[in-house]
């Protein structure tokens, strides 16, 4: 598995003081002491799929998810480079990257860095939509759960000429957008509502790359105070865990009959006063606990990873000046899990296999609608299965994946098993 190297740093004396309040104050100076590494797959996963801002425009289907995939491919090309066990940028300047990637890349910095030191995964980071039951805040501040306490953050991205000086990030620090700002809005509310310090943690990071050929990418601390959330912290872990899984099986095409099932158990769980009157109450007796793919998939340019270890979809986007094909799956188990309702097992969720940092078979199963609708790549060679009455295709290649499921990657024309034969 391909790791990137990163260097943690208080930003100052003075934050580095105020850290030393945190309950976690040991790990988070081991953590700067020695630095930290996380998988490459992890980070590119973050800088594919993750907005800043789930209001915003991003991805939202099967479509408009199929649009975004060459771009965030294409921006990683332009403006990444991967040396010395690290990240660099390709330019010298935030500026001359498209617009919102610093952003994704403060993000996806910033996140890698928190989840590690809290055992999260991109799953618990999912905004809960406002209900009666529950307010969100007038600041759009990332919010998760250990199951225990709170972990908020804000996330600041920034390139440039050298990144081990933190004077050259100062505005993403103290600027009018910076994160001192919002310290002190978190600040008043802190002391209207008399919150007690650190029952809730909050991050600010400042991630930063620039292009020196063998830097090591860096992520400056620094610490606001946290605002409370009036829910039970394991709740609000399950419900964040629960939408986002919902967001992401419609997007591969899981049965309707199963999200549907699952946006009601979610409404159900909200506005109970009891969770827990739902834990391992399967989301409906006639849906399986075991099986095969089509018990959970429509079959929509269907792709199964290794058999029956994960199902996803196949979608076709434009990369590198060609037609790509890019899949996107989710594990069995995690579906079975959803599926059942086992809460403690939803919220262990950590997704690490051993196999899948080798090569992988998928499979594609493409209805004739489909084949006659979509332009594929020239190098996809389908067959039609006469039996089952669709057109299939076998590649063996390895993929990326991240701890909260998800196993993405572009297949590569290299990979392609010679379907004559194995038909």
């Amino acid at each position: 598995m391909s790791l990137i190297n990163f260097s943690v740093e208080y930003y100052d004396t003075v934050q580095q003081n105020l850290f030393q309040g945190f309950p976690n104050a040991a790990t988070l100076n081991t953590l700067v002491h020695n630095g930290m590494s996380i998988s490459r797959d992890e980070f590119l996963a973050y800088m594919m799929f993750t907005e800043q801002d789930d209001t915003q425009i991003g991805y939202r289907n099967y479509d408009e998810l199929s649009k975004i995939v060459g771009s965030r491919l294409g921006d990683i090309d332009n403006y990444l480079s991967f040396n010395n066990g690290s990240v660099q940028s390709k330019v010298t300047s935030g500026r001359m990257m498209n617009a919102g990637f610093t952003e994704r890349l403060g993000v996806a910095l910033g996140l890698c860095v928190v989840n590690k030191i809290h055992q999260l995964t991109a799953a618990d980071w999912k905004i809960i939509p406002k209900t009666n039951q529950h307010k969100t805040f007038d600041f759009n501040i990332p919010i998760a759960s250990t199951g225990t306490n709170f972990i908020q953050t804000e996330n600041k991205g920034s390139v440039v000429i050298d990144n081990t000086l933190p004077q050259v990030v100062r505005h993403h620090y103290s600027g009018e957008h910076g994160i001192i700002p919002k310290k002190n809005y978190v600040r008043q509310e802190e002391v209207k509502q008399r919150i007690p310090i650190h029952q809730n943690l909050f991050y600010g990071t400042i991630g930063v790359l620039d292009n020196r050929t063998n830097s090591i990418a860096k992520v400056w601390l620094v610490d606001p105070p946290a605002m409370d959330i009036e829910m039970n912290p394991e709740k609000y872990k399950l419900l964040a865990r629960l939408h986002y899984y919902l967001d992401e099986f419609r997007n591969i095409g899981v049965r309707e009959n199963i999200t549907k099932a699952l946006e009601e158990r979610i409404k159900s769980i909200e506005e109970t006063k009891d969770y827990l009157e739902f834990d391992n109450k399967q989301l409906d007796g006639n849906f399986p606990r075991r099986g095969a793919y089509y018990l959970y998939m429509e079959g929509k340019m269907f792709a199964a990873i290794d058999t029956n270890e994960a199902f996803g979809s196949i979608f076709i986007t434009e990369y590198r000046q060609r037609i790509s094909a890019f899949i996107i799956a989710f594990p069995k188990a995690i579906m079975r899990l959803i599926v059942k309702q086992d809460f403690k097992a939803i919220l262990e969720y950590n997704y690490n296999p051993d196999f899948i940092n080798e090569s992988v078979q998928v499979l594609m199963r493409i209805s004739g609608k489909d084949m006659e609708d979509t332009k594929f790549p020239d190098d996809l060679k389908f067959i039609f299965n006469e039996r089952k009455k669709y057109y299939e295709a076998t590649y063996y290649g390895k993929v990326s994946h991240s701890t909260d499921g998800r196993i993405f990657g572009l297949l590569n024309e290299e990979q392609n098993i010679d379907n004559e034969k194995s038909s």
